[in-house]
């Protein structure tokens, strides 16, 4: 089944922006044959996310075409994309997973539906015929599918939940292109340009390009012959009132969550080719390992999993390699080791910028780029993964004042012992000034001492101040002139649902659960990005994630924030530990090590060296940088302050730093930051920005 590559055409002008000068009044279709040898030429760019095979439609009146390569996973001998009906009147292309489809084939099936195909993708068509615009609702997994109604002269266009496939959409000489990755337009004539207000505010679903735009995680988009063009939720996160009382009992809530886990990762086994699991030192994808492990021995006792695990061989404060061979012993698994120095991080930091198409700022996409071509290597087309845990259960370390800022009602009625206001209010005053977090240091302790915030959280401001350091700095003043200064959390805040930020200001909501939907929407779509689809899918391997199964998630976000981040009381009078994620720990303590179960969550920061170079030899990424951040390319972009640049670049030279756990200088982040517009300039042969 999955076609792990889409990419669609519409032909008819666009309401999407009438200014835009690409825009052809008098614009003519092309010729079946202009338009073939243009899809072929985008799907030849998009190889590498299926090399299997490909395939192309033109409708009759050449105003439609759909292009597919495929890399064959589930049905190997019939699953071949564009995909269509019986009566040769639905068309479509789909990416990624859809499970429990033998499940809703039978259904239909009964219904009287026939299928040519085993392929789940094929669901796609035949339940558009039964159901319309509402087939949305009974697709389960990750994926991305255009499909064309030719009867009604319409595109319907769609997204996973989570948005864990791709999907991008712009308007160019006319026409309305889909593509699961934006490098695909360029076959079809598009041509690139800067966004300069999205490249400095990083808002929204704008890209760094002039005019392409994501579609939205649990969005679809309708395209009719007229050129109207519209986009429309189909899911989103939402989260129980916070005085909401809970049904059932703590076990009964840990036994719920263990069982949708399990149910998540058994129908992300389903393959008709080798899986793999990557595997890390956290309880993530230890958990997933697990499971995984233990469901494949059900069938046959014999079964080894394999795992695919980083080793940072020049760092080990935040290696987690040994941790991981425990845990594959422990499992009876095979362990893949794959090294992972800096000079082979460096040799895929490009890499993993131009597949992913955004700016990098860490070692994180080229480590997973490294993992992926691994897992290639050895044989293997499909790999499990644990993103998305954190996201769902709370597991990164700046939800804890978001926790503690509201009383949680919902669980006392469990008989939970949970912090005082005081007790809550002294331990946010702890994390403040905890050593290693000055960011916290410069935010108010309540919010009524800021200026009526859009949404009542501080997680964002967290997370929008680690990454807005010097960027006043590093644009040409003309350019802030243009589009003001940048603001981050601003941005962040405008970008959230009005409907969550009604949640948050009336309190609605309790605030743990509004900084889960926040990051849910902002750093998720990055790690997605650059450490999900993009990265394996440069290799071609098809990545699952079982923590973002939209049931485990809808049933988690009815749990009371307590049971995401636990407050433990201390034997100590008004002391408190936290443990965050408690209810998965608890819920996956089964397929996990003790080990795994009681370690506290680390950041995964694939790291450049922990020691400086021998006098006057500079490190690899160090010279990578010296040699691509040249004045030449850097005043080619057109709006980056190169004078600022150069001294940023001399100075990091000189005196490089070498923070704890894995964490990269804050001057190599800008640096790697502004190599990423050199490369998308160059590959994407971008002219330079104009004032």
């Amino acid at each position: 089944m999955p076609s792990n590559l889409i990419h669609a055409r519409s032909p008819y002008h666009s309401r999407l922006d009438p200014s835009d000068p690409h825009l052809c009044p008098s614009y003519r279709p092309p010729s079946s044959e202009d338009l073939t040898k243009g899809l072929e030429k985008s799907l030849q760019i998009l190889e590498h996310r299926g090399p299997d095979s490909r395939g192309i439609y033109v409708s009759p009146d050449a105003r439609v075409g759909l292009g597919h390569v495929r890399l064959s996973v589930i049905d190997l001998s019939t699953g071949q994309q564009p995909l269509s009906d019986a009566d040769d009147t639905i068309h479509c292309v789909v990416t990624g997973e859809i499970y429990d489809h033998e499940r809703l084939r039978a259904e239909m099936e009964e219904q009287g539906y026939s299928f040519k195909s085993k392929t789940d993708s094929e669901l796609v068509v035949q339940m558009y015929k039964r159901d319309g615009f509402n087939l949305l609702f009974n697709l389960r997994g990750e994926f991305a599918f255009v499909l064309y109604d030719r009867k009604r002269r319409l595109l319907f266009v769609a997204r996973d939940r989570f948005g864990i496939k791709p999907l991008y959409y712009t308007v160019s000489n006319g026409r309305v292109l889909f593509a699961s990755e934006i490098k695909a337009f360029m076959g079809l004539g598009w041509q690139a340009r800067w966004d300069i207000e999205s490249i400095v505010q990083l808002g929204d679903e704008r890209t760094l390009l002039h005019g392409v735009q994501k579609l939205a995680p649990g969005y679809f988009a309708i395209c009719r012959a007229s050129g109207y063009v519209k986009t429309q939720a189909y899911w989103d996160l939402s989260y129980s009132p916070a005085a909401t009382p809970v049904p059932g009992t703590l076990d009964s809530m840990v036994s719920n969550v263990r069982d949708l886990v399990v149910e998540s990762v058994r129908l992300r086994l389903r393959s008709d080719v080798p899986l793999a699991v990557y595997l890390s030192g956290g309880i993530d994808s230890s958990a997933v390992a697990g499971i995984a492990t233990q469901l494949l021995r059900e069938k046959n006792p014999d079964a080894q999993l394999a795992t695919f695990t980083l080793v940072y061989t020049e760092n080990d404060t935040t290696d987690e390699a040994p941790i991981a061979v425990r845990t594959a012993d422990h499992l009876g698994a095979k362990i893949h080791k794959v090294q992972a120095s800096e000079a082979e991080l460096v040799g895929a930091l490009e890499e993993s910028i131009w597949h992913s198409e955004q700016m990098n700022t860490s070692f994180h996409g080229a480590g997973r780029i490294l993992l992926s071509r691994a897992v290639r290597r050895a044989g293997y087309k499909v790999v499990l993964s644990g993103e998305g845990a954190d996201e769902i259960f709370g597991g990164y370390g700046w939800f804890p004042p978001d926790y503690f800022r509201d009383p949680d009602p919902a669980a006392t009625g469990l008989g939970l012992r949970l912090p005082t206001d005081a007790e809550r209010h002294e331990f946010t005053a702890k994390l403040q000034a905890k050593p290693g977090m000055p960011q916290w240091s410069s935010l108010p302790m309540s919010l009524h001492k800021v200026d009526r915030p859009l949404i009542n959280i501080r997680s964002h401001l967290i997370t929008s101040a680690r990454g807005s350091a010097y960027l006043n700095e590093i644009f040409r003043p003309e350019v802030l002139d243009i589009v003001g200064s940048p603001n981050l959390a601003r941005c962040i805040e405008e970008g959230i649902d009005a409907r969550v930020r009604q949640h948050s200001v009336s309190g609605n909501w309790h605030s743990l659960n509004v900084s889960l939907y926040v990051t849910a929407k902002t750093v998720l779509e990055v790690i997605l990005n650059q450490m999900g689809d993009r990265s394996d899918m440069a290799n071609s391997i098809e990545s699952r994630v079982p923590f973002l199964d939209h049931k485990l998630a809808e049933y988690v976000s009815t749990l009371p924030p307590s049971l995401k981040i636990m407050p433990i009381a201390e034997n100590e009078p008004g002391k408190w530990r936290l443990v965050e994620k408690w209810i998965l720990r608890e819920a996956v303590k089964p397929f996990v090590t003790e080990e795994l179960y009681l370690r506290k969550k680390l950041p995964f920061n694939p790291p450049p060296a922990s020691r400086p170079a021998p006098e006057r030899e500079l490190l690899p990424l160090q010279a990578h940088l010296k040699a691509r951040i040249t004045q030449t390319n850097v005043e080619r972009l057109g709006f980056i302050n190169w004078p600022f640049i150069r001294e940023m670049l001399s100075d990091y030279l000189e005196t490089p730093r070498f923070p704890p756990q894995g964490a990269m200088d804050e001057r190599a982040q800008i640096l790697i930051r502004i190599l990423s517009y050199i490369v998308l300039q160059e590959r994407f042969h971008i002219p330079t920005w104009q004032p």
